[in-house]
């Protein structure tokens, strides 16, 4: 049973101007730049949730905490008077480069997507009515638990997704708003807490506390199935926070599975301190490479097909050449059978076969994840990485076949859900 309950939001204050200067994104997708080009900002949240390249995690939660109950001090954060749910709308588009990365059918203009933010009883996954579907790394999953245990706050809210065949709560939330997406039409009477733009993608919020309504919405979710999307360190730490702490709920945002505006991308891999002789000997014993060229749609178009069920393939960059490689027939049945497992072959065959058997059993230290092709060709050419491995993307039905049917995980960082939520627009204080 999912059990869910409102609760008294913390957000940056309605006065202060320029807010959208305050916001940035999700801590585990910001890197050196844009650290420094968010952290120039004093009051910005990043300075509350994300940990600086470089900084040594204890540090970063030491200042994490200062830098908190100066916010709160100074009236940059405001915890709102009345316990409610919430509705979080963020409205989008796409650029080319993703857009080439999606199916014909999921292109669209605008992209408006809704999500309702509650406190949900936390469990341990996969025991009752939560799930998730990536393995995670147990350092990023203790740093997060430090920092919120010590700072007594979820940051952003952990991503899940329900089934409803009849939209049923997606419905209700438009008709409490009074619009129906992709078209925002804002009513005087129900303003939103929070309207805020990040790197073009607009964020809103807006709160819900009338009690009919809420109740409806925790008899909806009550008997659903929920699979994270989003957040899998964030949920494990809450899960620590409730075995270790006495902290039963954590913050969550709940996405209808069916919405047309959630979409699914691949995280690109880039690999460094690799012994180049020994990935190409590796390769060869696994791979045919079936393509050679430019960047283009030629290259889409051949890292995208798949003949059948046991069709493995990626791209490969290394500095000089662009290839397609496509893993051999019998291998690929011989893994699936070994690990009793069907669907998201592409990342656990690389994941078994080349980054934990050579990049010093799969440190994290030495593989970077970005959500862009040509950012990926970018790491090698210019950041000092050996070599870049190129996704396809999972199907939302494999990721629901993983985490309900086989019951088990994709390698850490094989899911990119799209849009993703920012840190700042909504948090919840649990302690101090």
């Amino acid at each position: 049973m999912v059990i869910i309950k409102p609760f008294k939001s913390t957000i940056l204050n309605p006065d202060i101007p320029n807010r959208d200067r305050l916001v940035c994104p999700v801590y585990d997708t910001i890197d050196e730049t844009e650290y420094a080009r968010y952290g120039s900002e004093s009051n910005n949240v990043i300075h509350i949730t994300t940990r600086k390249d470089g900084m040594e995690s204890g540090a970063f939660v030491a200042r994490s905490i200062e830098n908190l109950r100066r916010f709160y001090q100074e009236g940059v954060l405001k915890e709102r008077d009345t316990p409610g749910l919430y509705i979080y709308g963020i409205r989008y588009n796409l650029s080319d480069e993703i857009r080439g990365q999606i199916p014909d059918t999921a292109k669209r203009e605008v992209y408006f997507a809704f999500g309702l933010v509650a406190l949900v009883k936390v469990e341990a996954l996969g025991e009752g009515s939560i799930a998730g579907h990536e393995r995670i790394f147990e350092k990023h999953t203790l740093e997060r638990y430090e920092v919120m245990r010590a700072g007594g706050m979820n940051f952003a809210p952990i991503v899940a997704e329900y089934n409803m065949p009849g939209h049923d709560i997606n419905n209700m939330l438009e008709d409490y708003l009074g619009f129906k997406r992709p078209d925002l039409a804002i009513r005087e009477d129900r303003p939103p807490l929070v309207d805020i733009l990040l790197k073009g993608i607009r964020h809103l919020l807006w709160e819900v506390t009338d009690p009919g309504t809420v109740e409806q919405i925790r008899a909806k979710l009550a008997d659903e199935k929920v699979l994270i999307l989003d957040g899998h360190h964030r949920y494990n730490a809450a899960n620590e926070l409730r075995l270790r702490d006495g902290v039963e709920y954590t913050m969550m945002m709940f996405m209808e599975g069916g919405d047309r505006a959630l979409l699914l991308l691949p995280w690109h891999r880039c690999v460094r301190q690799l012994d180049m002789k020994r990935l190409h000997s590796q390769l060869k014993q696994y791979f045919d490479v079936i393509w050679t060229g430019a960047l283009g749609d030629e290259f889409y178009e051949m890292l995208s097909a798949k003949d059948d069920a046991h069709d493995v393939r990626f791209g490969l960059y290394d500095g000089k050449d662009l290839s397609v490689l496509k893993a051999r027939g019998d291998k690929v049945e011989q893994l699936s059978g070994a690990l009793d497992e069907q669907v998201g072959l592409d990342f656990i065959s690389l994941n078994e076969w080349v980054i934990e058997p050579l990049v010093d059993g799969g440190s994290v230290d030495n593989v970077g994840f970005m959500d862009s092709v040509t950012e990926a060709v970018r790491k090698v050419d210019e950041q000092g990485f050996d070599v870049a491995f190129l996704m396809r993307p999972l199907d939302i039905g494999d990721v629901e076949y993983k985490a309900h049917t086989e019951m088990k995980n994709f390698p850490q960082k094989s899911t990119l859900f799209l849009p993703k939520v920012a840190e700042g627009i909504i948090m919840r204080r649990f302690g101090e």
